[in-house]
């Protein structure tokens, strides 16, 4: 560690970047099957574990507002269809029952989380590993002969994404962050962000409009102090309508339907810690003294 320190490379960072190069383990050459899942953070997941055994297509996708749209229409989809869904209540709900499609795979047969904040949940280190644990068990299911690669895949989620929070916390521990987001707050917390405003009872009147010069008078504040302000999609429309056209708000978005999940979180650190630049020179500055 103390030679990667005088190099100037952050042992977390190092890490993470180490973490990359780890074992990525072939399939059975040329062997690849289809799997439908429900929505665009499960096939995320499902693409991570199933490795290039699998081909994953979601039936919903995320339009360029972050909201979801139905890709695949219920007809499209053969009745052998290999699915996987969150629960009963989301596979319901796009038309796919267990008697025309025997082979769907429900995660959860309730999920257990508010399914309204899919986002935050989806981008909570802490849930992570158990959401993917149980698409471990639908790929196993669907493909037996292959669960040693599917549990080794399993195995490095778990070690890629405790070293994304360590590198979170290497650089983004202890600053302040103006949460307005409607879904980073558990990927916030995990890298030891100081999360703001810390009257929670205050943001839920601005999420219902109301107070609305307040917000701005705190967005305001916080900005002056270099503390950057976060909102995404799911922030609620009162608030991205009373902040629309402020360019120093940072709007984060959802990952690539392609794009690997670990490497989207890690970029939104780095994406924060960049914007906090100006925060880190004037403590720097302060700390030094005249």
């Amino acid at each position: 560690m103390k030679k990667f320190a005088k190099a100037g490379v952050h042992f977390p960072v190092f890490l993470f970047s180490l973490s990359l190069l780890l074992l990525f383990f072939p399939a059975a050459p040329g062997y690849s099957w289809e799997l439908l899942v429900s929505s665009p953070w499960l096939s995320t997941i499902a693409r991570f574990i199933g490795g290039v055994n699998v081909a994953v297509k979601a039936v919903q996708e995320w339009d360029d507002e972050g909201i979801p749209f139905r890709k695949i229409r219920r007809r499209n989809i053969l009745p052998e269809s290999r699915i996987v869904a969150l629960d009963v209540f989301e596979a319901t709900s796009l038309g796919l029952e267990r008697k025309q499609f025997p082979r769907l795979f429900l995660l959860y047969g309730t999920v257990p989380f508010d399914r309204t904040r899919a986002d935050y949940y989806f981008s909570d280190p802490s849930v992570l590993p158990f959401i993917a644990q149980r698409v471990l068990t639908a790929l196993a299911q669907f493909d037996p002969g292959n669960y040693s690669y599917y549990q080794r895949r399993l195995s490095e989620f778990q070690t890629r994404l405790d070293s994304t929070v360590l590198v979170g916390r290497q650089l983004l521990r202890d600053y302040p962050i103006f949460d307005l987001s409607g879904g980073f707050s558990s990927l916030l917390s995990a890298a030891g962000c100081t999360l703001l405003p810390e009257d929670r009872a205050l943001v839920e009147k601005w999420n219902r409009a109301e107070d609305l010069q307040s917000l701005q008078a705190a967005v305001s504040e916080a900005l002056k102090q270099r503390i950057p302000v976060i909102v995404d999609s799911g922030t609620p429309k009162a608030i991205r309508d009373a902040l629309k056209g402020n360019k120093d708000i940072l709007v984060l978005g959802r990952p690539g339907q392609e794009q690997d999940l670990l490497l989207f979180f890690h970029d939104q650190f780095l994406l924060l810690w960049n914007r906090l630049a100006p925060l880190r020179q004037r403590r720097l500055t302060e700390k030094e003294g005249p």
